[in-house]
């Protein structure tokens, strides 16, 4: 066990992690993902699974994803979702 240094944490010296990022993802039938841009490279993708999470629904902006985990075309995987309340795409450290 650590032991608790009594110290206050300081201003930014917390942060999230596997923050999402926007991405640019191009789709086919169905809205699934195709390709996902890595800057100016298009990776083509090929979906592994995709799942849905719907919560928080009595928020103000609540939470419904649908989610990707994909492989890239050099065999990394990476987690897309699509926000289904603004219609944005992110992207998720691999999983």
């Amino acid at each position: 066990m650590v032991a608790h240094s009594r110290t206050p944490p300081r201003p930014g010296g917390l942060r999230a992690l596997n923050q999402p990022q926007p991405v640019r993802v191009e789709t086919g039938d169905g809205d699934i993902p195709f390709a996902v841009w890595n800057k100016r490279r298009r990776l083509p993708v090929e979906v592994l699974e995709a799942w849905r999470i719907d919560d928080e629904w009595w928020r103000e902006r609540p939470v419904s994803r649908l989610y990707y985990r994909v492989t890239l075309e050099h065999g990394g995987t990476a987690v897309l979702f699509r926000d289904l309340v603004d219609g944005a795409w992110y992207r998720q450290r691999g999983a």
